[in-house]
């Protein structure tokens, strides 16, 4: 996408240095918080619709929503494609069993998608893109108590094959209950936008590179899923999303998403007044945690 807007004459443009522009850019992440990076063609690569009908262009505030989206002339433009995504989390600090994961994905995709059908759409473009896309982005929350439960650490190398285990199963059993879903109520209007038409899963489009700190294998049956999406198809064009639950994490007591926590103790202040947080189990598994500031590298 950059070198096509760099082609197309009909854009103006300006020619800056490109370390003036990142400065100022780390300027205003450092001072609000308020710019997030992303590389917008990694998400065409490893993404689940066809960059060729259906490109990603940008994502939300926390760069966790990709998909794609088109301009409108007017409010009411039918032809525009605004994204939206329908949010939930499973708490990995309440499973005991990957096992446990299937039920939940069901439950989770099938609520979800009943939402769809019940909520409002004030804007037309709003409306169009979710009942064709039916996306739905369900992460995870407590993924700091989940490693301290297991006795593992974000910055060793120790988490990387539990974590391999665990998003594998995660990301299983969603397909499996949205495929599942499909062979009852049909796949989504837009099906044929996305790469799982094409039989390409998550499994063939990964950077390659993390074989070399994750040596895990597979674990589930991805050629039977494959199959059976190329034939069925998909109720959801999307599943997985990696939000920060900074609010949502609250009612559990968990820690944010997969983020390490600052401390043991969090304050967070919003309209409804300041909440301060002890990460779970702390009696027991003070030494256990690893928190954000105590790192020893950058590669947590």
């Amino acid at each position: 996408l950059y070198t096509k807007y760099e082609k197309d004459d009909s854009i103006r443009k300006q020619r800056v240095k490109a370390v003036e522009l990142f400065s100022l850019m780390m300027q205003e992440r450092a001072s609000t918080g308020r710019i997030y990076i992303q590389n917008v063609d990694h998400c065409n690569t490893h993404s689940p619709f066809d960059p060729a009908i259906a490109p990603v262009r940008q994502s939300n505030l926390c760069l966790e929503i990709a998909l794609p989206t088109k301009p409108l002339n007017d409010v009411n433009d039918e032809n525009g494609e605004i994204a939206l995504c329908t949010l939930s989390a499973f708490n990995l600090g309440a499973i005991n069993n990957l096992d446990e994961l299937e039920e939940l994905a069901i439950l989770a995709v099938r609520a979800l998608d009943a939402l769809l059908d019940y909520q409002d759409y004030p804007i037309p473009a709003a409306k169009r893109g979710a009942m064709g896309r039916r996306t739905l982005g369900i992460g995870v929350i407590n993924f700091a108590y989940y490693l301290a439960k297991h006795g593992k650490r974000y910055s060793d190398g120790s988490a990387n094959n539990l974590t391999h285990k665990t998003f594998e199963a995660i990301q299983y059993y969603l397909l499996k209950a949205s495929n599942e879903l499909a062979k009852e109520q049909g796949a989504c209007p837009w099906f044929n936008e996305t790469t799982y038409a094409k039989g390409i899963l998550p499994i063939d489009t990964y950077k390659k590179d993390l074989d070399t700190i994750a040596n895990e294998p597979l674990h589930y049956d991805w050629e039977a899923l494959r199959e059976s999406i190329k034939t069925h198809g998909l109720r959801n064009s999307t599943l997985s999303a990696l939000m920060p639950s900074e609010t949502s994490s609250q009612i559990s007591n968990a820690t944010n998403g997969i983020e390490p926590p600052r401390g043991y103790v969090s304050i967070k202040a919003s309209k409804d007044g300041i909440l301060r947080q002890v990460v779970p189990d702390y009696e027991h598994l003070h030494d256990a945690y690893e928190l954000l500031w105590e790192m020893p590298g950058n590669d947590g």
